[in-house]
């Protein structure tokens, strides 16, 4: 992917002045959802939270269809208003760039009390435990 514009932290773009502009952003994929014609993932940064949403008919797919929990990524697209996402805003993904590939992460729903003590160091990361 060439990027072609500076990224931006995800709270830059939590504002009205930025719907429906371009924006570039990186982090971590947070919690990924995928359906048949759409992929929804909320992108974390150090700064906060928001949704994106990946289309069918985008360019974007093939390489979304690859990412797991935890993986370093970064994504171009529009910047929506959205009252259904989590923090008011999405990112319709125009381009989607794997920077790092993580492992599958271990924690799903319906685990035992026991399976997360042995992996507290991930569960930690969950907000149930924040």
């Amino acid at each position: 992917m060439k990027e072609t514009m500076k990224p931006k932290q995800i709270r830059e773009v939590l504002v009205p002045s930025q719907d429906g502009k371009l924006a570039t952003l990186r982090g971590w994929i947070y919690r990924i959802r995928k359906q048949k014609k759409m992929i929804f993932l909320v992108l974390r940064d150090s700064t906060g939270l928001i949704q994106c949403v990946i289309k069918a008919d985008s360019k974007a797919w093939k390489t979304a269809e690859k990412a797991t929990t935890e993986s370093s990524i970064i994504l171009s697209g529009r910047v929506r208003k959205d009252p259904r996402a989590p923090t008011g805003y999405e990112l319709q993904v125009s381009s989607f760039e794997i920077v790092g590939l993580a492992e599958t992460y271990p924690i799903a729903r319906d685990l035992s009390e026991e399976f997360l003590i042995d992996v507290r160091h991930l569960a930690l990361r969950l907000p149930k435990y924040q």
